[in-house]
């Protein structure tokens, strides 16, 4: 297991130097000049002020030298500093990420929990009423865009039914509990505000659900699929010929031999759902690492782009390494690989 593990991380600094590479080129490629957001429009027509944000910013150097000069901080850990906000890109990564967090941690228990039960309903019922709808509920998860559900789901439940608070982490005019963890619904409940809890919790369920029902639709398929190909195994027949109960075949045989995959997908969708959070967190406007990205994207801030690849790109890395050492641990023949 140690040679598995040191050969999974000894190839994540080269994966990471490529993805900064690549989010580095392809930044100054985009046919637009970050000097506009800067300065505003209105100064774009001064060339001095235009010349000292260059030299400020150090734009006015060619691209490898900005590159080897961004490599080099960022062995040092700095990640320079944002045009927009005019912080640390570090800071503003910490300040973004745990709202972003703590939507997806609860979109992946959804899509995983309901995603499972789904199958296993499915699975049992074949080609029943009950199968049919939940492999149409499934399907709808995975191919209609969360944009379009956000905005059906706001319209429905918030501006019509109103059973669901609005966008955003809080209610207008409710104050953030005390900083802790970052976590609203965490850090309400660690200041004793069960009210302030409950008004967190509220606005967090819906675009959760939102990011998670596509998830739900593919952990759903794939363990109907797999408890189906069990239950045409020689060793459920067996189990079956000693008289044990129907139940207990589907949960202690079919069900746990079923779900080794969904490990794999589980531990990879947490990566891309949290970096896939853009268009959930733009719709509920969720202050999120999302939305962070998008406002970096709008106004080319450099530093933040890349600042976001990079974060992106090591969730990413510890997502699949985390996946791959539960996947070795359950099957020994992938440590031999």
């Amino acid at each position: 297991m140690t040679r598995f593990v040191l050969r999974r991380l000894a190839i994540v600094p080269l994966l990471l130097l490529g993805l900064v590479t690549i989010a580095f080129v392809i930044s100054r490629l985009m046919p637009a000049d970050p000097i506009a957001a800067i300065v505003g429009e209105r100064s774009m027509n001064n060339p001095e002020v235009v010349q000292a944000a260059r030299e400020r910013w150090g734009l006015d150097q060619n691209v490898v030298v900005q590159y080897v000069s961004y490599i080099g901080r960022l062995l040092t850990g700095d990640m320079g500093t944002s045009f927009q906000t005019r912080a640390a890109v570090s800071s503003d990564l910490a300040e973004r990420l745990p709202a972003t967090l703590e939507l997806t941690i609860l979109a992946l228990v959804i899509g995983a929990v309901f995603g499972t039960v789904l199958g296993v309903i499915s699975a049992s019922r074949k080609d029943s009423f009950t199968d049919n709808a939940a492999r149409v509920f499934a399907l709808l998860g995975s191919s209609l865009p969360v944009f379009w559900t956000g905005l059906l789901f706001l319209f429905v439940f918030y501006a019509q039914l109103g059973i669901v608070p609005g966008p955003g982490r809080l209610s207008a005019r409710v104050e953030a509990p005390p900083h802790v963890t970052g976590f609203y619904t965490i850090d309400a409940l660690l200041s004793g505000n069960v009210p302030l809890f409950v008004d967190a919790w509220a606005h967090l369920l819906l675009p959760a659900f939102v990011l998670a029902w596509g998830l739900m639709g593919t952990i759903s398929r794939l363990v109907r699929a797999a408890m189906l190909d069990e239950l045409h195994s020689d060793y459920v027949r067996t189990v079956r010929a000693k008289g044990i109960a129907e139940s207990a075949v589907m949960r202690r045989h079919v069900l746990r031999n079923s779900l080794t995959p969904v490990v794999t997908i589980v531990g990879f969708a947490f990566g891309s759902l949290l970096m896939g959070a853009v268009l959930v967190e733009q719709i509920f406007s969720w202050n999120g690492i999302g939305s962070y990205a998008v406002e970096a994207a709008r106004s080319l801030d450099y530093p933040a782009i890349n600042g976001v690849t990079l974060l992106g790109g090591v969730i990413f890395l510890l997502a699949s390494l985390a996946t791959d050492l539960v996947y070795a641990a359950i099957d020994p023949r992938v440590r031999l690989a």
